[in-house]
C-alpha cells in the first residue's frame, strides 16, 4: 500500500526540496537557526507525511527530523524517506530537548500550539525559543504546478458533484438528506473527505451565511444554497450555488441577477498585482448601486489550497496585493433576515493578467 500520495508510487522530492530551500531563506533573514513546526497543513507542505495529529517537524538547513509516536513510524517511513525520524510519544518534549540543544534560536508556530505547550517548550528546552505566525502559511500562498493541478481536480470533481445533486432536488427531500448526498458524492468520485461542514439552508435559513443542514424539507418556492468543496490528495476547491425549487419569484430573480454582476466584476478584477481589498470594493459598490450592500455581510473571498480559508483574504480591511498562482474564491452573498439568503463562489487561480475560473458550474437561476 503506497501512502504518497494515494494514487502515485513515488513523490517528486524536487518539490519539497524547492519549499525548504525557500523557508531556509526566511529563517535566514529572522536570524532563526531552526523552525519547530507543529501545523499539520505545513507539516504535509514541508515534508508529504500526512499522519498523526501531534507529529513536529524540526527542521534547520542542516537537518530534517520528524518526531512522531510509533503508530506512524511506517507511514513516515514510507512518505518521507529522506527525512531523519525520531519515536516520540505525545508531546514530544523528550527528543525535542536532545535535538534543540544543537540551535540557540528555534522559530515555534506560535498560532498552532497551546499557550501550555509553549511554556513546556521554554521548560524542557535550553534555546531561545522565538514565536513566529503565519510564515509557512506565507510560502503556500503561491501554488506550484503540482498543487494548481489537485485543486483544478477537486474543482472539477465538486462541478460533477452539483450536477448529479441538482437531480436530487425537489419538494420533501430535507437540508439533512441533500448534504449527506453530497458527502457521499464527494468521496465516491475521488475526494479524500469534504473540505468542511457542507452548507445546504433554504429559504429563511438561507439567511444565515454556515447555517448547517436541517430536518426542514423543501418546499416548492424555495431558494437553496449550496456550499461544498472536497479534499483531493489534500488540496481543496470550494464553490457555493443558489438555486430555486419549482419556482423562482420575482425577488428572488431580482436579486439574484445583481448578485451575479457583483461577483462577476469581482473575478474580472483577479489578476497578478491587484489589490485585494480593491477588489472587495468593487463588488460593495456594485451591490450598492442595487441598494444591497447592507446584506453583505462577509468578505469578498479567501485563499485555497491545503485548508478551505487561507491567505489572502479578500476583505476591506486586507493589505494583500494577488500573485501569480494564488487561488482564492470570489464568493459575495446577500443575506436577509425573515427572508432568505444567496450566495455565488467559484474558485479562481490568480493569473498574470486575468483570474481562471475553475468551478464550471452553471450560474444562470437554476429551477428544478
Amino acid at each position: 500500500m503506497s501512502f504518497w500520495p494515494p494514487d502515485k508510487k513515488e513523490r517528486d522530492d524536487s518539490i519539497f526540496a524547492e519549499r525548504l530551500l525557500r523557508l531556509y531563506k526566511l529563517l535566514e533573514e529572522k536570524e532563526i537557526e531552526a523552525l519547530l513546526v507543529s501545523k499539520g497543513e505545513n507539516i504535509r507542505y514541508l515534508s508529504g507525511f500526512t499522519g498523526g495529529s501531534d507529529a513536529r517537524l524540526l527542521i534547520s538547513p542542516g537537518e530534517k527530523y520528524i518526531l512522531t509516536d510509533s503508530r506512524y513510524q511506517e507511514q513516515a517511513e514510507r512518505e518521507c524517506p529522506d527525512w531523519q525520524l525520531r519515536e516520540e510519544k505525545p508531546p514530544g518534549l523528550k527528543q525535542l530537548a536532545e535535538l534543540s540543544q544543537a540551535y540557540k534560536r528555534i522559530g515555534v508556530e506560535a498560532h498552532a500550539i497551546s499557550y501550555s505547550f509553549f511554556m513546556e517548550l521554554q521548560q524542557s528546552l535550553k534555546s531561545d525559543l522565538q514565536p513566529v505566525s503565519q510564515l509557512v502559511e506565507g510560502l503556500r500562498q503561491v501554488k506550484d504546478e503540482t498543487e494548481l493541478k489537485l485543486i483544478r481536480e477537486s474543482a472539477r470533481i465538486a462541478d460533477t458533484v452539483f450536477s448529479d445533486i441538482c437531480l436530487k432536488l425537489k419538494p420533501g427531500i430535507s437540508e439533512r438528506d441533500i448534504a449527506s448526498e453530497i458527502v457521499y458524492l464527494l468521496r465516491q468520485k475521488g475526494c479524500d473527505k469534504e473540505s468542511f461542514d457542507v452548507i445546504v439552508v433554504s429559504a429563511e435559513n438561507a439567511a444565515l451565511p454556515h447555517g448547517q443542514p436541517g430536518n426542514r424539507r423543501l418546499a416548492s418556492g424555495d431558494m437553496v444554497t449550496l456550499d461544498f468543496g472536497g479534499f483531493y490528495e489534500g488540496y481543496t476547491a470550494d464553490m457555493s450555488r443558489t438555486i430555486a425549487i419549482s419556482k423562482a419569484s420575482a425577488r428572488l430573480q431580482e436579486l439574484y441577477q445583481a448578485l451575479l454582476l457583483a461577483q462577476e466584476k469581482g473575478i474580472t478584477m483577479v489578476r497578478a498585482g491587484q489589490s485585494c481589498r480593491e477588489i472587495d470594493r468593487a463588488v460593495r459598490e456594485k451591490l450598492k448601486a442595487f441598494g444591497l450592500d447592507p446584506y453583505f455581510i462577509h468578505g469578498t473571498g479567501h485563499g485555497l489550497g491545503l485548508e478551505i480559508h487561507e491567505q489572502p483574504r479578500l476583505s476591506p480591511l486586507s493589505e494583500a496585493v494577488l500573485e501569480e498562482n494564488m487561488v482564492v474564491t470570489i464568493e459575495p452573498g446577500i443575506y436577509i433576515a425573515g427572508w432568505g439568503g444567496l450566495r455565488i463562489e467559484d474558485s479562481v487561480i490568480v493569473k498574470d493578467s486575468y483570474g481562471e475560473v475553475i468551478t464550471r458550474s452553471d450560474k444562470k437561476l437554476l429551477v428544478f
